[in-house]
């Protein structure tokens, strides 16, 4: 059977028409040519056939014939024994609505499994790492920060004993692995802030201290970034990223030949789950707060100042449906996170804070409801 087709001789782009015959004799032969070309069937390779896509017959030196008659090279390789593609597949393919629904479906398992199954294992895989594995991630991460944002803290040596003292009997009881330690800069165009290294190191600003107007305030702000390194939140994260990066480069190919919008989905999800480990930790934040007799209140009111002061503009003229100090929407809104009383009603119960009115009992008796496990990191 003679097929027509054009013929590439796998050196030039150029393309001639050509010739193709299966021989009864055991030998493909290609005419049309400048010499004719025989070489044994049994080394070349037969492309399977997709729809009615163009298909591709490659020789042993790297010519190739294409031909759009697929029926001719199915009953050619038939008539020979040759072993061809599955009729399953073929029939498969050559369905647009099955194409279709197939498409749809790696969709929905491809956002199912980044909403629940990237969690999940980043959850497994952090929760049976040592907690040496936070140290390598944290270590030089403080003398990065010195060198690219931070300067030497202003604060004076004895305010920082202090609060250092308080940091010490926070987390003395907590054994987790992890060596916490408290250190102070100036924060610089960072301005008030406070930072959790993997490793177990809170970096605090003086800008920070200066904002707050009791020490609780500053205990609650801690409490929530020793929330972050019991979660391990910076583990889970490189997890995540990995498995998501992983996803897309498996559905997508070479992720650096994508568009922009693809390339940039990762970064998006990531957005998200960061959102979810500052909800843990704010929760582990308020969970602690409550077991040491320290009023919820302060978080939710030095969380509120930060919101101002980085906002630039005066609480009540804030726009409380809007969060402005939102880490380009890595953290969820302040409006959200806490509830943000008016400046004189805190100056009016700063001096009965010490003295929190006693949670109710039902409360008392069960634990903050989305908090964080005490001694394993909690789902996303």
């Amino acid at each position: 059977m003679v097929i027509t087709g054009r013929y590439f001789d796998g050196r030039t782009s150029a393309g001639i028409e050509a010739r193709l015959e299966f021989g009864a004799d055991g030998n493909l032969r290609v005419y049309g040519t400048a010499e004719p070309i025989v070489v044994p069937l049994a080394e070349i390779r037969i492309s399977e056939r997709v729809g009615n896509i163009t298909r591709r017959i490659t020789l042993p030196d790297g010519g190739v014939f294409e031909t759009q008659d697929n029926d001719a090279v199915d009953e050619a390789r038939d008539s020979l024994g040759m072993r061809g593609g599955s009729p399953l597949v073929h029939w498969l393919e050559s369905r647009w609505h099955v194409a279709v629904g197939s498409l749809v479906m790696v969709v929905l398992i491809s956002i199912a499994f980044v909403q629940w199954g990237v969690p999940a294992v980043a959850n497994w895989a952090a929760a049976v790492m040592p907690a040496e594995v936070d140290h390598a991630i944290g270590a030089g991460s403080l003398d990065v920060l010195d060198r690219v944002a931070f300067e030497p803290s202003e604060l004076p040596k004895k305010r920082q004993q202090e609060l250092r003292a308080r940091f010490v009997t926070m987390t003395k009881p907590l054994d987790d692995g992890h060596v916490y330690q408290l250190e102070f800069r100036h924060g610089g165009y960072i301005g008030a802030n406070a930072f959790a290294l993997p490793s177990g190191i809170i970096v605090m600003t003086d800008e920070l201290v200066e904002l707050a107007k009791t020490d609780d305030e500053l205990v609650s702000v801690l409490a929530h970034e020793v929330g972050h390194v019991r979660g391990r939140h910076a583990l889970r994260q490189l997890l995540q990223a990995a498995g998501i990066s992983s996803l897309a480069f498996a559905l997508l190919g070479d992720v650096s030949t994508i568009s922009g919008v693809l390339s940039a989905a990762p970064a998006l999800l990531q957005a998200k789950n960061s959102r979810d480990f500052e909800r843990e930790a704010d929760a582990f934040a308020k969970q602690w707060l409550r077991e040491n007799g320290i009023a919820e209140s302060n978080f939710d009111t030095i969380l509120c100042r930060l919101d101002d002061s980085h906002s630039g503009e005066e609480a009540e003229e804030k726009d409380k449906d809007k969060d402005r100090f939102d880490y380009f929407s890595s953290h969820p809104s302040t409006s959200e996170r806490a509830q943000c009383p008016k400046e004189e009603e805190v100056e009016t119960d700063a001096a009965t804070e010490a003295e929190p009115d006693p949670a109710p009992e039902d409360e008392a008796e069960a634990p903050f409801e989305g908090a964080p496990p005490i001694d394993t990191p909690s789902q996303a």
